[in-house]
């Protein structure tokens, strides 16, 4: 026996369903908006958009629109904030979807992650450029004079010493 949906990677959505009959679920999970498309098997469905939504959400005013689009669901009763941003991010990447630009930070955490990330190796090269300076000024410090030339010890053969 096949459960009925449509797959996307290893994620069973609902079967397809027209956008604007559409009433969002009380459970989290996440949604994929679709269109039609031949070119597409084994379902002829395109997706144009992933996103995720926690319970009770107000997603509804968000995703509307007019013509035929559809959505499909997959739901994620008892899942995380985190969980679900990581599943829909990676059917992003695994499908391109074309409302959505491939590597875009989605959710605020994303977002934070990645400027921590830029803080973090804006920290390095200040430090590394800091030492660089610091080796660069010793080139322009005074360098001590070489020590007076000395005598050498022991014997010279008396050509050298004639000169």
């Amino acid at each position: 026996m096949v459960a009925s949906g449509i797959r996307f990677n290893d994620y069973l959505f609902t079967e397809p369903r027209n956008l604007a009959e559409w009433v969002p679920p009380k459970y989290a999970g996440l949604f994929a908006i679709l269109t039609l498309d031949q070119n597409w098997a084994p379902k002829p469905f395109q997706p144009l958009c992933f996103g995720e939504f926690g319970n009770n959400s107000r997603m509804a005013e968000t995703v509307r629109g007019t013509g035929h689009l559809f959505i499909a669901v997959l739901p994620m009763p008892f899942s995380t904030t985190d969980q679900r941003s990581a599943a829909r991010d990676q059917l992003i990447w695994a499908y391109s979807p074309l409302w959505q630009a491939k590597g875009t930070p989605s959710a605020p955490s994303e977002l934070a992650r990645k400027l921590e990330e830029l803080e973090k190796k804006h920290e390095e090269q200040t430090t590394q450029f800091r030492l660089l300076l610091s080796n660069m000024n010793k080139l322009f410090e005074p360098q001590p004079d070489p020590p007076a030339r000395r005598r050498s010890i022991g014997f010279l053969p008396q050509s050298a010493t004639a000169g």
